[in-house]
């Protein structure tokens, strides 16, 4: 079966210019997103210097019309000229470092809740980029909200400001327990900030402190810092010594808290947990801060626009990351005044970070996670997801944990994990892997609706098979 045909829209541009916007493969009746939203997305717009120029809107159709045809027909020579996969992974192997082992499809485009090969065959992506395409792929609204924006201002460095940043901020600490927000490039990099300023914080009233704490299975980053908070020896190894001053603790155990201490700086959790107020008064008792990961877990993916309103317990510190910006790399660290007011002029900066491109897409991305239509789908779709995955998993003995739509089947081992995951997709299915390899992580786009959730259970059954 063949992807639906390319669209391509038209969007103003400074200075009365137009060109065309991003290609969208959204189906004619428009995305996910404005079905459960009913918000209408970024639409095209007629130019000021064609309204100027007299054209008539018959004119100016009958254009337009001949226009898209010959798009249309460089979009399809483009495919017939598409190299193969087989091509693509030979040159990628003379290519690219070998970090990622080796990858066996190759993804042209995508649409909604599919990927597509060169050669049409299409895929359902329970992965959403691992947990990233919140609004599925080519949502139109975000395409054209992009679209508009690289047409006017892509970078400026942080020696200026920028209207998209700011409103970000602004959104952000609205919608959070926050007073201030900083913004960064990816997980493992608001986990670094989010380390320096506990430091900092300790370190302005007086009295340093450096142990952290974390948990056992947690993983917070790859880059020195946050693979330090990172439990799996295998990553840490190679790369010693990194940060030596962290201690692991055991998830839901109550009587290991007695190791934060006044002398541990900050603890790192992802709050999806059940021990969060003996956590957080424990915290508190000792003067060490509470940071809560929700890189992955945050903005919807729980059926809450955060996930540490579901626990009634607040951090002092948040990061995120993933979904932020629905595909372009874009981290957060949320915190309070009191932190807040320690961090001056030239403790920590990026580069590119809080862009205006990348935080106009997370502007129009945040106001549709953040919408009470969308976060009921999580919930609603969670639930239909998670009732077929126990049909599956616990007549075969697997539990099924998981909230909104960030779900898992616990395996007895990884090899059998690993096993369905690549049955299933031979069957056009796509998921993950979590843990230590023994969870099969199913995570779609937050947009997802119900006959996807059926198609993809019923796939997975055919992988258990």
């Amino acid at each position: 079966q063949q992807p639906a045909m390319e669209t391509v829209m038209l969007s103003p541009l400074a200075h009365g210019q137009s060109r065309p916007c991003a290609a969208s493969h959204a189906p004619a009746t428009g995305s996910r997103v404005e079905r459960i939203t009913s918000r209408p997305c970024v639409g095209a717009a007629l130019p000021l210097a064609l309204v100027a120029s007299g054209l008539t809107v018959p004119m100016l159709a009958a254009r337009r019309s001949r226009a898209s045809r010959r798009r249309i027909s460089r979009w399809i020579a483009a495919r017939a000229a598409s190299p193969s996969s087989a091509e693509v992974q030979t040159r990628a192997e003379r290519n690219l470092l070998n970090n990622y082992g080796k990858r066996s499809l190759v993804f042209t485009h995508g649409e909604g809740d599919w990927l597509f090969e060169a050669d049409g065959r299409k895929y359902l992506d329970f992965t959403a980029g691992i947990a990233v395409n919140c609004l599925g792929h080519s949502d139109p609204g975000w395409s054209a909200a992009v679209s508009k924006q690289a047409g006017l201002l892509c970078h400026t460095s942080n020696l200026y400001l920028n209207t998209e940043q700011v409103t970000l901020g602004e959104k952000l600490v609205e919608l959070s327990f926050a007073d201030k927000a900083f913004f960064c490039n990816s997980g493992t990099e608001a986990n670094e900030a989010a380390i320096k300023f506990a430091r900092k914080f300790h370190y302005s009233a007086g009295k340093p402190r450096e142990q952290f704490i974390a948990f056992e299975n947690a993983f917070h980053g790859r880059t020195m810092g946050a693979l330090a908070l990172t439990w799996k020896e295998a990553y840490k190894k190679p790369f010693q010594p990194i940060m030596p001053s962290v201690d692991f603790l055991k998830f839901n155990e109550t009587a290991g808290l007695d190791r934060i201490t006044e002398s541990t700086c900050a603890v790192f959790v992802e709050p999806l947990q059940e021990f969060l107020s003996a956590l957080r008064a424990r915290c508190d008792e000792v003067g060490a801060l509470l940071v809560f990961d929700e890189v992955q877990c945050g903005l919807g993916r729980c059926g809450k626009l955060f996930g540490y309103e579901l626990t009634g317990v607040k951090p002092d510190l948040l990061t995120l990351a993933k979904p932020l910006a629905g595909g372009l790399p874009i981290g957060a660290v949320l915190l309070t005044e009191r932190l807040a007011a320690c961090i001056g002029p030239g403790d920590h900066g990026s580069t590119f970070a809080g862009a205006p491109l990348v935080c106009a897409a997370a502007n129009y991305t945040l106001d549709q996670v953040s919408s009470e239509a969308l976060l009921s789908n999580v919930q609603e779709m969670g639930e239909q997801l998670r009732a077929g995955l126990r049909r599956l998993a616990e007549p075969r003995g697997f539990k099924v944990r998981g909230e909104g739509l960030l779900n898992g089947i616990v395996f007895d081992d990884a090899q059998g994990c690993g096993a369905v995951q690549k049955k299933a997709q031979e069957h056009g299915l796509l998921v993950l892997t979590a843990g230590a390899g023994n969870v099969l992580r199913i995570a779609p786009a937050l947009t997802v609706g119900p006959e996807e959730i059926d198609e993809a259970l019923q796939r997975l059954e055919k992988a258990f098979a």
